[in-house]
């Protein structure tokens, strides 16, 4: 069985069903890994989450969940970032409120809106836990806490958000396993503008590809012999 780990799908739904047939993604004898951020970006969110919950259903698939994920069931609630809103263009929400809710009203009107047509969808994304686990693997959005003895106390904001203390960290992790992550860019983790491949580092692997920023969406394959693929795609949505 091949594992295929996905990340950072923001919205993208034909690229990421595109990514899907790339790596040729078989339901019965795949296993398939996806480490949030399904909204945000992209012109499709709802039909992101959709997909994703659908897909959820076969015990083959594992779903978590992102920062992003996180911020838009924020702003459902009203509890918005101050220096940050969800609607900065920078953040990508006002497209998951569009695909959402294309007719756009006041946001206490189509908060609403949305928690009383889609309530599937929104319980879904509640439900996200926040990594999986197997014997060789850790896989997380966003990292760990390395100052934790026991990573599975890293606080839910961290496995979601956390960046360059994780990632930067230079000593050796506490744990005897490889962690797979999205969430920062490739080309920060290479520390080249143009490099969105997957990133490679100590007990650490990068995968998400910056299709949010119009780059690429990347899929790692983990082979039964432990051998590590990479197939990636351009954007195939129109903004």
């Amino acid at each position: 069985m091949r594992t295929i780990v996905i990340s950072d799908i923001h919205g993208y739904y034909r690229t990421f069903v595109a990514l899907l047939s790339r790596v040729s993604y078989d339901p019965t004898g795949d296993r398939l890994i996806l480490l949030g951020d399904y909204v945000d970006g992209g012109p499709a969110a709802l039909e992101v989450v959709r997909l994703v919950q659908q897909m959820a259903r076969n015990p083959n698939v594992y779903a978590i969940g992102g920062n992003h994920d996180d911020m838009f069931l924020d702003w459902l609630d009203g509890k918005d970032y101050r220096l940050s809103p969800y609607t900065n263009p920078k953040n990508g929400g006002q497209q998951t409120i569009k695909s959402f809710c294309p007719t756009l009203i006041d946001d206490t009107e189509t908060r609403e809106y949305i928690k009383k047509n889609y309530v599937s969808e929104i319980t879904f994304l509640r439900s996200l836990p926040n990594f999986f686990e197997d014997n060789h693997h850790i896989y997380v959005h966003a990292g760990i806490d390395p100052k934790q003895n026991d990573w599975k106390q890293t606080s839910h904001k961290d496995f979601r958000w956390i960046r360059g203390r994780f990632h930067g960290y230079q000593s050796k992790l506490n744990i005897t396993k490889t962690i797979i992550f999205g969430h920062e860019a490739c080309a920060r983790l290479h520390k080249d503008e143009m490099n969105f491949n997957p990133w490679f580092g100590d007990q650490r692997v990068g995968i998400d590809g910056g299709i949010k920023f119009g780059k690429v969406m990347n899929a790692l394959i983990i082979c039964e012999n432990g051998e590590y693929h990479t197939k990636s795609i351009a954007s195939c949505d129109d903004k």
